[in-house]
């Protein structure tokens, strides 16, 4: 009977977490310049390699390599010169199982299909 009320106690401590344990960690990806295509990473794994792999939908798929650092951040780059027009994502994914996506929408107007519009009517009296 002991030994299952331990068992029972023991059981309960480690389902409750620590009082002062921190989140899980969750990666993520910034855009550093499009003139060449810079990204960065943080919250990745110390010293973990990580595979970023640029998609557009006109051009082919690119991957670079890169180590994080101690404190689990990165800076990838890509021999690409974009403009504010362009629509893309950026993938990273460690060798420890981090993850993250960044989508990035064309930052300039795109020209609307559809029938042109027409000009304000100009009413003299």
């Amino acid at each position: 009977m002991r030994v299952a009320a331990s068992a029972a106690l023991m059981m309960l401590i480690l389902a409750i977490p620590a009082h002062g344990a921190s989140p899980p960690r969750r990666a993520s990806l910034k855009l550093g310049s499009v003139a060449p295509l810079t990204i960065g990473g943080t919250q990745f794994g110390a010293r973990e390699l990580v595979v970023v792999t640029y998609v557009a939908a006109a051009e082919p798929t690119r991957r670079v390599g890169v180590r994080a650092t101690r404190n689990g951040s990165f800076e990838a780059s890509f021999d690409l010169r974009l403009d504010g027009c362009a629509a893309f994502t950026v993938r990273a994914a460690g060798a420890r199982g981090s993850r993250a996506v960044l989508q990035v929408a064309p930052a300039c107007k795109q020209k609307g299909k559809g029938p042109p519009k027409q000009a304000p009517a100009i009413v003299v009296s």
